[in-house]
């Protein structure tokens, strides 16, 4: 069966690195006036949608997309609530804003010892065996004003792997299917599509609501069940990797919507 409208466990996930926390950017409201200033987090969790983790900020660019490029935000660390602070400024004109964030060159190896941040080379040189070392990147998007009438929706915003509507986001609708398109290097890509809303389980981690797969032509359809946040998640995993630094290289991204 292609789609599977029950909870897809981590045992599904095996192929992907455990360690690895998915990136979602979650807005203080998915509407604000053109000129304002808007709040974000950009949360790092197992648990959807929990917060879990501070991730690395040394490692992310996140912004608003205006003309075609990235105006980047100020990363806060926020510790107490879990979570990166952020804020944007909503471009003159009409028509959604994208906001992004791109966290890369997180490289953890699988040693005797567990999980360890760092490359095979690095902690090789401490003296610690390496069984595998990989490396995630990952990419996380969400669309400011989406409204009947917007086109800026289905323009990429350059990220590596980036998962772009094919129906506008303002038409998500309960009991109709969501429709992506999976891009990866600036090509439609064959992915596993993951999808869940906030809410659906948080006792347990790595749980969606939704499986399906992006066809040849880089499309792929979610059925849509409750109203509310939704996070859309892409990945393509087992790239190559760099001889002495990693073994593979996996590249995960996820879309939020609203579904009124």
């Amino acid at each position: 069966m292609r789609r599977l409208t029950c909870v897809l466990l981590l045992a599904a996930l095996a192929a992907a690195p455990a360690y690895s926390h998915e990136l979602i950017l979650k807005p203080a409201d998915f509407e604000a006036a053109p000129g304002s200033e808007l709040a974000l987090e950009l949360q790092s969790t197992h648990v959807f949608i929990v917060r879990e983790e501070v991730e690395d900020i040394t490692k992310i660019e996140a912004g608003a997309v205006s003309g075609g490029a990235l105006v980047k935000s100020e990363l806060v660390p926020n510790e107490p609530e879990l979570r990166i602070d952020l804020s944007v400024k909503i471009p003159q004109g009409n028509g959604s804003t994208a906001v992004i964030a791109n966290k890369t060159g997180d490289i953890w190896s699988v040693t005797p010892e567990g999980w360890k941040p760092g490359t095979r080379k690095s902690l090789e040189d401490q003296g610690i065996k390496v069984v595998r070392a990989s490396m995630t990147d990952k990419f996380a998007k969400v669309f400011i004003n989406a409204s009947a009438d917007d086109e800026n929706f289905a323009v990429p915003a350059g990220q590596e792997l980036e998962i772009v509507p094919v129906t506008n986001p303002a038409d998500a609708r309960v009991g109709e299917y969501f429709k992506v398109r999976v891009v990866y290097k600036g090509e439609n890509a064959s992915a596993p599509v993951l999808a869940t809303y906030d809410g659906f389980v948080t006792e347990y981690e790595n749980t969606y609501a939704y499986y399906t797969e992006s066809g040849s032509d880089g499309t792929a359809a979610i059925k849509i069940t409750s109203p509310g946040l939704w996070i859309i998640r892409a990945s393509i995993t087992g790239e190559p990797g760099v001889p002495g630094e990693y073994d593979s290289r996996n590249v995960n991204s996820i879309l939020t919507i609203l579904v009124k």
